[in-house]
C-alpha cells in the first residue's frame, strides 16, 4: 500500500470517526428533549362580572376591541340594584365598574388595557346577576403551559429554570425557562406533566396576533443531561449555534 493510498485510509477513518461522533452527541441531545403534546399560550385576563342582574342600554366595546384600563365597557339599569338600595344597601364604584344609585345604573369599565373578548351582551339584552359579560384580555406578560407525557426517569429531570424552546404558528422560535411543574395525572408508565414556561419575548408586538390568549404553540424543554456526554453535547450545541447552524 503506497503511502498516498495510507493517507486516504487513515483521513477516512478520521472523518468517519468524527461524523459518528457528532451523530451520537446530536442524538444525546435528543434525547435531553421533550416535546409537549399541547401547549398554548396564557396571558393577564380581567373579567367582567355582572354585579346585579339589569339591561344593557348603551354598549361601546365589541370582540376584538382594544380598550385602555378605565375605559367604558357598557352600561346597564338594574331594577335589582334599586331594590338593594331601597333595603339599605350602598353598593360602592371600584375600578370596573361605576355605580349611580340615584338612576340605577352600573357602568361597567376595563379594568386593565389590553382587548375584549367573550362579549355576549348587545343593547337590549338581560344579563343575570352573577354573569360573565366579557373579559379583557390583558397587553402584559405573556407565558405558555404545555401538557407533557413523561416517564419517570424524564419527570426527575424536569428542573425550574430549564431552557425551553416556544415553536410558534409560523416557526418562529423563541426561548423560555419553566417557571413551574404540576402533576396532572398518570396513566401505565408515563406521568401527564403540566409545565408553565416564563416567555418574556411573547410581548414583543412582533408576535402579537400569534400570542393571543389561547393562541397554539409548542414547547420543547430541555431535560438535566445526566450523562457522561453532556460535556461534550453542551460544547458541540454551543459551536453550532455559533455559526448559525442551530
Amino acid at each position: 500500500m503506497t503511502i498516498a493510498n495510507r493517507l486516504k485510509l487513515f483521513l477516512g477513518l478520521i472523518a468517519v470517526l468524527l461524523v459518528g461522533s457528532c451523530l451520537i452527541l446530536l442524538f444525546n441531545q435528543r434525547q435531553s428533549r421533550v416535546d409537549s403534546r399541547q401547549a398554548s399560550v396564557q396571558a393577564q385576563v380581567a373579567t367582567v362580572g355582572a354585579a346585579y342582574s339589569g339591561v344593557v342600554t348603551d354598549l361601546r366595546t365589541a370582540n376584538g376591541k382594544r380598550v385602555n384600563k378605565g375605559d367604558v365597557l357598557m352600561v346597564t339599569v338594574s331594577q335589582d340594584l334599586q331594590q338593594a338600595v331601597a333595603l339599605g344597601t350602598r353598593p360602592a364604584s371600584n375600578i370596573a365598574m361605576d355605580v349611580d344609585i340615584k338612576t340605577s345604573t352600573i357602568t361597567y369599565k376595563a379594568a386593565i388595557g389590553g382587548y375584549v373578548s367573550g362579549l355576549t351582551a348587545n343593547v337590549g339584552s338581560f344579563v343575570p346577576a352573577g354573569s360573565q359579560i366579557a373579559s379583557v384580555v390583558g397587553d402584559g406578560m405573556r407565558s405558555v403551559v404545555g401538557t407533557f407525557e413523561l416517564d419517570p426517569t424524564q419527570y426527575q429531570r424536569v428542573e425550574i429554570g430549564a431552557p425551553v424552546e416556544v415553536l410558534l404558528p409560523d416557526n418562529t422560535r423563541l426561548g423560555g425557562t419553566v417557571s413551574d411543574v404540576e402533576v396532572a395525572g398518570s396513566a401505565g408508565p408515563h406521568t401527564t406533566t403540566r409545565i408553565s414556561v416564563a416567555c418574556a419575548a411573547l410581548g414583543d408586538k412582533r408576535y402579537q396576533a400569534m400570542a393571543r390568549q389561547g393562541s397554539p404553540v409548542t414547547a420543547i424543554v430541555t431535560l438535566r443531561d445526566d450523562g457522561i456526554l453532556a460535556g461534550p453535547t453542551d460544547a458541540l450545541m454551543t459551536f453550532l449555534t455559533k455559526i448559525g447552524l442551530r
